[in-house]
């Protein structure tokens, strides 16, 4: 059931959702997508760059063992808004990648967007994304 929030309670979420994004980048290079797919909705649609259309879950699982772990991947993360209503927050970030997982260098910006809803449980899970890469 959906509520006003305080902004205590709107701070709180997005503490706790920005932390999860961090991890699904800290932990990619040591477990591909593992992380991800642990805080994902069953219900998770998402559009990654470079994909001609959405997919579920069930093919992000699928990607997983594509992923060599571990890999060389470096990228930085920074915040940009956080909005929520009832039990949903949406997340926007950007990250800046310098290295890809074989270790090519290259200079590469990505705009995120993640939907999150809270489960029966009170834990936060990642039903919606969508990443573009920064117009040149």
């Amino acid at each position: 059931m959906s509520h006003a929030q305080s902004p205590e309670e709107v701070e709180e979420a997005k503490n706790i959702i920005w932390a999860k994004e961090q991890e699904i980048y800290k932990a990619r290079p040591r477990t591909g997508l593992d992380y991800y797919i642990a805080n994902s909705s069953p219900n998770y649609i998402g559009w990654p760059p470079g994909i001609p259309a959405p997919s579920p879950l069930s093919q992000l699982k699928k990607n997983q063992g594509l992923i060599k772990i571990p890999n060389a991947e470096k990228l930085e993360m920074y915040f940009d808004d956080f909005a929520m209503h009832g039990d949903t927050g949406v997340i926007y970030y950007n990250t800046h990648r310098t290295m890809l997982p074989d270790g090519t260098e290259v200079d590469q910006r990505y705009h995120i967007t993640h939907v999150w809803v809270k489960d029966t449980d009170g834990d936060w899970k990642l039903l919606g994304a969508m990443g573009r890469l920064e117009s040149e």
